[in-house]
């Protein structure tokens, strides 16, 4: 060819059609594969008539790749692998060289199959291009030569893969001629290649002469008529020579720093090599063939490019000319060749089979998530001694695996003694979570359960469903199990690094919700981005044009425009009825037990030092004739006070100037029950301008109650709610994932209570806290918020989660001195349900103190949040954590106290925030003047500090956003997902759910004798069973 038409051929070879090739395209040239179009000859495509070998790999030491998870410098492998010929069964014929290595010592599955033969490239770069190299090297076509000729890329690629009479498969350099994606633990995601060279570096032999490659056509599928090597001379000399000793190898890994939306699609591209100069190649493992797999072990033994480490992947092919369809291709013809090796080996070695009837259930999620298949599945039976082949169920592109079916496939396989385990495979591209499985043997009726609601990826082994403790596991397999599990997810569930966030609780490791672990991501989304959700309800409720507006109304009713445009919806009445009665002390009392931030108010036990109340200034406000101080002795005073506010600066940008004052306030239960407020200082350091307001002080004491409960919006909001409700639970959460294996009863218990609750706080950190976030454009800490919330972090105590505990710190237990409490009574009824329910189902694995001290695994969950989840910084106080577990009451307390505080609390300050906020002049988020220093205050004094407009359109846009139930919401008491299998749990679940169903009756007899505001966020068919939102 002239170098003119060379080029020119050259570039039109990766011309393609410009129409675009669906899934359906691709599938239908897959089927001309596995219809054997290619492989009715004799050709083998990935050897049948081959050798095979059993040994080992050994991850290198001090790598020069970076490392992951299954990559892991020194780790060790058993592997298998296979050499044979690409097209023909005559080692003496010219051809390509193949070998295939699995990093497992099984007939099938695996965590890594590789698959590679000879030449840098291949003489085919997708789909259609493999098929026309199958029919020109068909050994009765006469094409070869044509097909050479058609591309300087396909006479290259010819070239490259045939060797003619090579010494030894074992001198060979291999390429696995696919690209991969290569996602290690600095979590940057790269493309990858991969190839084997011999391990003492021997020169390659077989590569064609000059006069071998001018005719290279004429070589395919010919031996030379004078040729007396034998047809099995390279199995032969392969046999030998590990009969004399082991065989070395070294497999290599060439990377490139992947940039999708720049790099050229050549880098997935068969018929491409990656300059070495550019992408040296790295030593990956050092494998060695150490014994002979017998002929049948070794036809039986199958490869698949989809079993491959989650670090691992490839790129969907879009159609059937894309470069990555030739992974498509790939499996689709050792799929073929398998079968053939099948029926090579059927018949020599019957078995007695047994019938095993499997059940899949498809979990059913979020309508707008996908979660079926149309991929291949197979489920491998693994028993104590032995385990099934990989047996397939369903069939490829039909609708088996649908979101919310189950379906039952009949296998039949040799007995498996004692069924520990299954492994599930799925091979292809399509998303699918897995729920129940079951598996019946048909022939003694033994039914078990394998609990899975997870995303399966590749693979995926289960055990059976009943819980067990470390100490009780019988079976070796077992224990290996669920020690592998707790170190994949050690490598998955990654502690965070980021410096900003020193001073917090422990959170996990992540660049935004799609980076997370896929089994704790939310199926979907929409509704749970905060800042979408916000930007849409002020476009939806016509909010935007108060944005930029930094004025006040005129009037406190005027403020009714901005909710009223939200129409009647659940919770408008209570809103309404706010607008009347928010100047009312009645109510100013009653929102501090029962509306947004129930958990802040306490007994007075005596008056603090700084707060300049005197009898004689109070004297007319008590109502059983008694002195302030015999009031506070008998128990009928109670205090807020907010100096964690001191220090922390206020937002003040332009005309967005938000203020809050540092208040402290006494209120008094009066001898009629009702519990009002009496006294309040703005300040915590009293002075002459800073006086102590009372009921007398007409309208300046409504704008002392409005700067009190401005500063309990800080608190609730920040302290409350977002830390210790999301963010501290984060640091119990991260540790279960981290330490706790999937059959151990405290992760069963306590993972549908914090599944999405590292996903909501990943939203969170990067929609509430930034600069600009929702956080500063709604409080009057706006621009602090992460100064405050490691200030108030610092001072929190794990007592606090505890609820009883907490209620008798505070001081108000006593339901006779504090009435109408119905946060706490409502409360009291749930934590013992849970108290009950915790200690029945733990008690059902732990016999006393002991087996708790000496269970490793929940050890190293506590000792993990200790250190890590919920650590003490310099500068904080103890937060009381425990760095191991004495007793079995201080586990089920905590995990009690875990519960409740994720699904309870949570539903007590964050289902209460739409009604109670809606209306600013009832809980503002702010003001917009600072706090009166003299007691000469006018209505137009209070008006002119209300919450601005922005400010006010901001806070209830939102509330919309964060206070309200999802879609798919999961109740307390229920358990969608039964992790729990065997029938004691189940039955204390059912007496659970009774008891919850009992506590609502309760509550709603109650509200029904409430005139007004029945507190309804504690009834349990209103509290989620996670944080979700």
């Amino acid at each position: 060819m002239g170098e003119e038409v060379f080029e020119a051929k050259k570039i039109s070879q990766f011309q393609f059609p410009s129409r675009r090739f669906g899934k359906a395209a691709l599938a239908l040239d897959m089927g001309k594969l596995k219809l054997g179009l290619l492989t009715k000859s004799k050709r083998t495509g990935t050897f049948v008539t081959s050798v095979g070998a059993s040994g080992e790999a050994r991850i290198v030491e001090d790598p020069q790749f970076p490392e992951d998870s299954f990559f892991q410098s020194g780790q060790t492998y058993k592997v298998r692998m296979r050499h044979g010929n690409f097209m023909s069964t005559d080692d003496a014929i010219a051809d390509g060289r193949t070998m295939a290595i699995k990093f497992d010592d099984v007939d099938k599955g695996g965590p890594f199959d590789i698959t590679l033969n000879t030449g840098r490239v291949a003489p085919f770069c997708n789909s259609p291009s493999f098929i026309a190299f199958g029919k020109a090297t068909n050994p009765n076509s006469k094409k070869a030569e044509k097909f050479a000729y058609e591309s300087p890329a396909n006479y290259q690629g010819l070239v490259e893969l045939l060797r003619r009479f090579p010494e030894s498969y074992s001198d060979q350099r291999y390429y696995a001629q696919v690209t991969y994606t290569y996602t290690p633990n600095d979590g940057k995601k790269r493309l990858a290649r991969f190839r084997v060279i011999p391990g003492d570096l021997r020169p390659e032999t077989g590569l064609l002469n000059e006069e071998d490659q001018e005719q290279v056509w004429d070589l395919i599928a010919s031996r030379p008529s004078d040729e007396q090597r034998s047809p099995s001379y390279l199995q032969d000399e392969y046999r030998q020579r590990l009969s004399d000793g082991m065989v070395g190898y070294t497999l290599q890994i060439q990377l490139h720093e992947w940039d999708p939306d720049n790099d050229p699609d050549f880098y997935f591209s068969a018929m491409h090599y990656w300059d070495q100069s550019l992408h040296p190649w790295m030593d990956l493992a050092y494998v060695t063939a150490t014994a002979l797999l017998d002929d049948i072990d070794a036809q039986k033994t199958s490869f698949d490019l989809h079993n491959h480490p989650a670090s691992l992947g490839f790129v969907k092919a879009k159609n059937q000319y894309d470069y990555n369809s030739v992974i498509h291709v790939r499996n689709a013809v050792n799929s073929a060749n398998q079968r053939t090796r099948r029926r090579s080996t059927k018949g020599k070695a019957p078995v007695n089979t047994v019938t095993y009837m499997i059940s899949i259930s498809t979990s059913e999620k979020a309508v707008s998530a996908a979660t079926g298949t149309d991929d291949e599945i197979c489920v491998t039976i693994i028993g104590k001694k032995s385990r099934s082949p990989a047996l397939p169920l369903g069939s490829p592109f039909y609708n088996d695996f649908e979101s919310g079916d189950t379906h039952v496939y009949k296998v039949d396989t040799q007995p498996i003694e004692e069924v520990l385990m299954l492994e599930i495979e799925r091979k292809g591209e399509d998303d699918w979570h897995v729920g129940m499985i079951k598996l019946v043997n048909t022939e003694n009726q033994v039914e078990l359960d394998f609990p899975c609601f997870r995303w399966v990826s590749n693979k995926v082994t289960l055990r059976t469903g009943a819980a067990v403790l470390a100490f009780n596991e019988v079976h070796k397999e077992l224990r290996q199990h669920r020690q592998k599990e707790i170190k994949d997810r050690h490598a998955i569930y990654k502690w965070n690094t980021k410096k900003l966030y020193d001073g917090f609780p422990g959170f996990i490791q992540e660049d935004g919700h799609d980076t997370l672990p896929r089994d704790i991501q939310f199926s979907d989304t929409s509704g749970r981005d905060f800042l979408e959700s916000f930007l849409a309800a002020q476009t939806q409720y016509g909010l935007a044009e108060f944005i930029e507006d930094f004025e006040t109304w005129d009037r406190p009713g005027k403020y009714v425009e901005l909710y009223e445009r939200f129409g009647e919806g659940e919770g408008m009445t209570i809103v309404n009825q706010l607008t009347e009665s928010w100047k009312d002390d009645e109510e100013f009392g009653r929102q501090f037990l029962n509306a947004v931030n129930p958990a802040q108010i306490q007994r007075c036990a005596a008056l603090p030092e700084n707060f300049a109340v005197t009898n004689e200034l109070m004297e007319k406000f008590m109502t059983r004739g008694k002195t302030l101080e015999e009031e506070i002795e008998d128990g009928y005073v109670y205090i807020v006070s907010y100096e964690s506010l001191e220090g922390i600066p206020r937002m003040n940008k332009g005309e967005d100037a938000r203020y809050v004052a540092e208040p402290v306030c006494l209120l008094y239960v009066r001898a009629s029950g009702v519990i009002v407020p009496i006294a309040i200082q703005l300040y915590q350091t009293p002075g002459e301008t800073n006086p102590v307001w009372t009921p007398d002080d007409g309208w300046g004491w409504v704008l002392a109650k409005l700067h009190v409960k401005a500063a309990d919006t800080q608190m609730h909001q920040m302290y409350s709610h977002l830390l210790k409700t999301h963010f501290i639970m984060e640091g119990f959460a991260v540790p279960v994932m981290r330490q706790l294996p999937s059959v151990h009863p405290v992760y069963k218990l306590l993972l549908p209570h914090i599944r999405h609750t590292m996903a909501i706080n990943t939203i969170a950190r990067h929609t509430l806290l930034p600069d600009g976030g929702i956080i500063e454009q709604t409080l009057a800490i706006g621009g602090s918020q992460v100064q405050f919330l490691k200030k108030l972090f610092g001072n929190f105590r794990l007592s606090e989660y505890n609820f009883p505990e907490n209620l008798q710190h505070r001081g108000v237990h006593d339901t006779e001195k504090l009435s109408d409490y119905h946060y706490r009574d409502d409360g009291m009824l749930i934590w013992d349900a849970i108290s009950s329910f915790t200690q029945s189902i733990l008690s059902l694995y732990y016999h006393g103190d002991e087996e708790v001290r000496k269970d490793l695994e929940v050890q190293a969950w506590i000792n993990d949040v200790h250190d890590t989840g919920v650590k003490v910084w310099p500068d904080n106080q103890d937060h009381g954590i425990p760095s191991s577990f004495e007793t079995f009451q201080d586990l089920q307390q905590l995990v009690t106290s875990l519960i409740f505080n994720a699904t309870c609390q949570h539903a007590a300050v964050n289902f209460t925030q739409l009604h109670y906020y809606a209306f600013a002049p009832n809980y503002p988020s702010a003001m917009s003047a600072p706090p009166p220093t003299t007691k000469d205050v006018t209505f137009e004094d209070m008006v002119k500090s209300l919450p601005s407009k922005a400010t006010a359109a901001n806070m209830l846009t939102a509330m919309t956003a964060v206070a309200r139930f999802s879609e798919d919401e999961i109740w307390l008491g229920e358990y969608p997902e039964e992790h729990f299998t065997e029938e004691e749990p189940k039955k204390i679940i059912m007496e659970f759910r009774q008891e919850l169903n009992d506590i609502t009756s309760k509550i709603r007899k109650r509200n029904a004798a409430v005139k007004q505001f029945p507190y309804i966020y504690l009834l349990p068919e209103r509290v989620p069973n996670s944080i979700a939102i």
